[in-house]
């Protein structure tokens, strides 16, 4: 009698399981939103086409026609994406080339020429964060100046591909200069405890082409330099590198 009341237990609690596993969303709208535009994106112009449906052009409109290579459909027949679709597709292409890790949803607002990432979900135009306090970076138009804002994507994106080491490892974005490039400098703890506060070597170079153009002339090697975060790590971490292979 003990074993059929166990059993009749195991099985009601085995289908309030199931039960309740089918009932659960496969995903969470906090991760991945179920986003529906009720308007154009931005820059996209909103015209009616021939049979009636709600679209929207990036490009000049003729007639009832869009003139362009990008348009989609908000409401109605039409053989055109739909427009969330379309952008999201987009938005995933981009946020692939130009987004850290660390903010992997990229957004732009063509009116108001700011193209960035965010850690979170995008507003309901699609064209910027949900929230003022969602973390955000900025892509910026020139080379020059995604490598000397500190809210740079590009500089951001660089610091978060680099591999931290040692312990009590931090990576931080520093612009020692005003107006030059950003140092990607990673502070650690080595083997016998001491706390060490290096740069990485890409952006080492990059500041000093900027603000000493004749670094090489005086001797520095950042092959070898202790100041460099990978000679540091081959160093303190790695033993790898000897006192006699750096440079202090």
């Amino acid at each position: 009698m003990l074993e059929l009341y166990v059993l009749i237990c195991s099985i009601l609690l085995m289908l309030l399981f199931i039960s309740y596993k089918t009932s659960e969303p496969f995903y969470s709208d906090a991760v991945n939103p179920s986003y529906q535009l009720k308007g154009c994106p931005s820059s996209y112009t909103l015209y009616y086409d021939k049979n009636g449906a709600t679209m929207c052009c990036n490009g000049e409109i003729i007639g009832k026609t869009c003139n362009a290579d990008k348009e989609c459909t908000i409401a109605g027949s039409s053989s055109a994406p739909n427009c969330t679709t379309f952008l999201l597709e987009e938005y995933k292409h981009k946020a692939d080339d130009f987004c850290p890790s660390s903010m992997p949803s990229y957004y732009e607002n063509n009116i108001n020429k700011i193209k960035g990432c965010t850690k979170g979900i995008l507003n309901e135009t699609m064209d910027g964060p949900s929230t003022s306090t969602q973390p955000v970076c900025k892509i910026y138009t020139s080379l020059d100046d995604n490598l000397k804002a500190l809210d740079s994507c590009m500089n951001q994106k660089e610091m978060d591909n680099f591999s931290c080491f040692g312990k009590n490892c931090i990576k931080t974005l520093n612009q020692t200069v005003p107006n030059s490039p950003v140092l990607i400098t990673v502070t650690f703890t080595d083997n016998t405890g001491i706390q060490r506060s290096v740069h990485t070597r890409n952006s080492m170079q990059r500041f000093l082409d900027a603000t000493q153009p004749n670094w090489k002339d005086k001797g520095m090697d950042l092959s070898k330099n202790i100041a460099v975060a990978e000679v540091a790590k081959a160093y303190y971490i790695d033993k790898s590198m000897s006192k006699d292979d750096i440079q202090n």
